[in-house]
């Protein structure tokens, strides 16, 4: 049971204990009031809730990243619980990018609590919000402004916004891989019949939490530059080294506990396969299974929507379109020729354009590494 006095009672303890005494109560508020997959989620959001207090300590600060898919998984109950524990919340819903950018320069920082995310970066207004996913990708990392110009008079004058600082971001569904690839994602879902929470009554929800934030004022040194598992990919080591700090700071179980939950939570969004590499690794399959060296993009098309459990039958609620298609290609320096086929002359693409892309960012076809980047020698991504 958490303990629900108005002031913390002084304490002749070292700080790291503090620091453990406040990681476990974070962590028992939390499984209290949310249903978590596993103990390593509860552990990840704690440790981010500390760092949200110390974030100009570190170089990243890694977005939490609330997703699920469904809805009723628990996502905004744990927005809520967030809400209670950051330092100065500031909980919102589709906000402008200047409203952003300008919000996360206030001081003190602000703790930015972003809730349907989906809506943001669904199709339909995914070109509206670019601005917005580009702060949300530079802000993770300090030293990376916003730069406005603004009109005094007939003078121009720059500004320069700081959009550091902590975040979280829930929605239905997966978030754009460059907002992922910053963040530690919390899967939720949906509590099963024998799973059961306490009720989110918010005066003692509120009560609770308020011991709970005044640990916020410890200081307790951190030593930045800490060891993070060989198994986390060097982005994954950026985002996870200052939750890992924490933990080492605290000592006991927490550098275990923490290193347990990285590898838990990165392993498995490490390996996931984003919508540009499954695209090549099906055209691959394509070009194989066909023995082609030329498709025309309205065979390739059919292939790809012909595809079982792909998402190119239903690209945003539609077939994948020659310009969807190109536009995602378009990254990898690939893009459709005119190519003579006998008498006629046709629009697609040919094989000769994806070696590259394949040889760097897949598996060879025989699932063995390469160096050469043919076909037969492809390398390992």
């Amino acid at each position: 049971m958490l303990p629900t006095q108005h002031h913390r009672a002084q304490s002749e303890e070292p700080l790291s204990s503090e620091l453990d005494a406040w990681l476990r109560g974070l962590v028992a508020y939390l499984i209290r009031y949310v249903v978590f997959p596993s103990l390593h989620e509860a552990v990840a959001c704690s440790l981010w809730v500390v760092h949200a207090y110390w974030v100009d300590l570190f170089e990243v600060s890694p977005i939490l990243i609330i997703s699920s898919a469904e809805k009723r998984s628990g996502k905004s109950r744990l927005l809520d619980c967030l809400n209670l524990l950051v330092p100065n919340p500031y909980p919102c819903v589709m906000p402008s990018e200047a409203a952003v950018y300008t919000i996360m320069s206030e001081r003190p920082r602000p703790t930015l609590l972003l809730d349907e995310a989906d809506a943001i970066f669904q199709w339909r207004s995914a070109e509206r919000y670019d601005g917005l996913r580009a702060i949300l990708n530079s802000g993770w990392r300090r030293g990376a402004p916003v730069i406005r110009v603004n009109m005094e008079g007939k003078k121009r004058v720059v500004e320069r916004f700081d959009a550091y600082g902590a975040k979280a971001i829930a929605g239905i569904g997966d978030l754009p891989d460059t907002i992922t690839d910053r963040g530690i994602v919390i899967r939720m879902k949906r509590k099963a019949r024998h799973e059961a929470a306490a009720r989110f009554r918010i005066k003692v929800a509120e009560l609770e939490a308020a011991y709970l934030r005044e640990f916020g004022s410890i200081d307790v040194p951190i030593v930045t530059d800490v060891p993070v598992p060989d198994e986390l990919n060097d982005r994954a080591a950026d985002i996870w080294e200052p939750l890992l700090a924490i933990a080492d700071a605290a000592g006991g179980e927490w550098p275990k506990r923490a290193r347990a939950a990285a590898l838990a939570l990165s392993l498995d969004s490490d390996s996931a396969i984003t919508h540009r590499i499954r695209l090549l690794l099906d055209i691959r399959d394509a070009f194989t299974d066909l023995e082609a060296d030329h498709l025309p993009t309205v065979d390739l098309l059919r292939v790809l929507h012909e595809i079982p459990e792909s998402p190119w039958a239903r690209w945003y609620g539609h077939p994948m379109t020659p310009h969807a298609l190109a536009r995602q290609l378009t990254p990898f320096g690939i893009g459709p020729r005119q190519t003579r086929q006998g008498a006629a002359t046709e629009r697609g693409y040919l094989r000769a354009d994806f070696e590259d892309a394949w040889a760097r960012y897949l598996p060879s076809e025989n699932g063995t590494s390469g160096t050469s980047g043919t076909r037969e020698e492809s390398d390992e991504r």
